[in-house]
């Protein structure tokens, strides 16, 4: 599925959510806050979190793959580049806890992915065009890192969990 915008946004279902899910939940337990960014969320993971978890590693390289497949056809010999995994964290969104408008200039392309969440939840928000990308769990988005986006205040006294990414292109 791809929403209507100036942009390549790529919308999928992981394959392997159930057990990525309950990898991330299982982690989340031990994971440490580093404090507010942009990202106002009860709990923001280091920016490398867990580099080496075999299931964490996993989906990045799946992450990487969808990017060449489908961003990577309009270069030329886009063989020779390679999308490398730059930063890696996950999110809990309590009540009150929301995301500013930002995005990750640095980097090529960043991802969202919906741990848990209800269809109802705040979703994830193209700022300049006003695109609302609904969580479900083991949902994946990925797009231009250039894209402004933001996700308004959680309401709900569940938690809505999400991991995110920034990746680059790389000769």
């Amino acid at each position: 599925m791809k929403v209507k915008h100036d942009a390549n946004v790529i919308i999928g279902q992981y394959q392997f959510a159930d057990s990525l899910n309950e990898e991330v939940l299982h982690q989340l337990k031990y994971a440490t806050d580093i404090g507010h960014t942009n990202v106002r969320a009860s709990i923001h993971t280091g920016w490398d979190w867990l580099p080496d978890n075999q299931k964490f590693k996993n989906f990045k390289s799946f992450i990487a793959s969808e990017i060449h497949k489908n961003c990577m056809t309009r270069l030329i010999d886009s063989n020779q580049y390679n999308v490398v995994v730059e930063n890696f964290w996950g999110n809990v969104y309590r009540k009150g806890d929301s995301a500013i408008a930002h995005d990750h200039l640095h980097f090529s392309y960043s991802f969202a992915y919906f741990v848990k969440a209800k269809w109802y939840d705040s979703p994830l928000v193209f700022s300049a065009s006003g695109k609302k990308i609904r969580p479900k769990e083991g949902r994946y988005v990925i797009f231009p890192a250039y894209l402004m986006h933001h996700v308004p205040k959680h309401r709900y006294n569940h938690e809505r969990i999400t991991l995110s990414g920034n990746l680059k292109l790389v000769l």
